[in-house]
């Protein structure tokens, strides 16, 4: 069995969806620290930030709220009015908190990608970095484990194997570099 692992993105861009579909489990990783600037509150479409403002200081994904998200929500919108139709599903989605927002995001894109992969979320641990991703697949039950071409600059592929868990990437000649709303509004 395939697993993969990630954070909870704000409208991730396509090749998060290309990994999801590859898998059989997708499991959101919320117990980890909210990262300031990056992609859990933002997206970037055509060089400019499409942003859901955030309640300062570093907490956890899952305890993480926005500030007025409605307000955000209807804003970025507003500034994308070609991809309004498309939003516009997104509506329901949004709450107040980061990791349901995202994890509600995350679900509906696939839904309307026609991902069929299993998605779960994570789980109280002390455990960090591989040996947190290691600790997910074997609870899972992965044979192998579907990371990000990145993932090969911060793991340690050692503990994988020691689990009798392979570690595959993601092929950079096969990702599509979009953002999502561009692929959804395509076909």
């Amino acid at each position: 069995m395939i697993v993969t692992i990630h954070q909870p993105n704000f409208m991730p861009w396509y090749p998060f969806f290309q990994k999801i579909k590859e898998a059989d489990v997708f499991c959101i990783l919320t117990k980890c620290q909210f990262e300031k600037n990056n992609f859990q509150n933002r997206f970037n479409m055509d060089g400019k930030w499409y942003t859901m403002s955030v309640k300062k200081g570093l907490t956890p994904i899952d305890t993480k709220h926005y500030i007025n998200a409605q307000k955000d929500w209807d804003k970025i919108k507003e500034n994308l009015k070609s991809y309004r139709n498309i939003l516009n599903e997104f509506d329901d989605c949004i709450t107040d908190n980061l990791a349901v927002t995202n994890t509600n995001i995350i679900k509906r894109a696939c839904e309307m990608l026609d991902i069929k992969t299993k998605i779960v979320t994570d789980w109280d641990t002390d455990l960090t970095s591989t040996e947190r991703l290691v600790d997910i697949c074997s609870t899972l039950g992965a044979s192998k484990y579907l990371s990000g071409p990145s993932g090969k600059s911060y793991m340690d592929i050692n503990l994988f194997e020691n689990k009798n868990i392979d570690v595959v990437f993601q092929s950079p000649d096969t990702i599509i570099k979009k953002p999502l709303l561009q692929v959804l509004q395509n076909g």
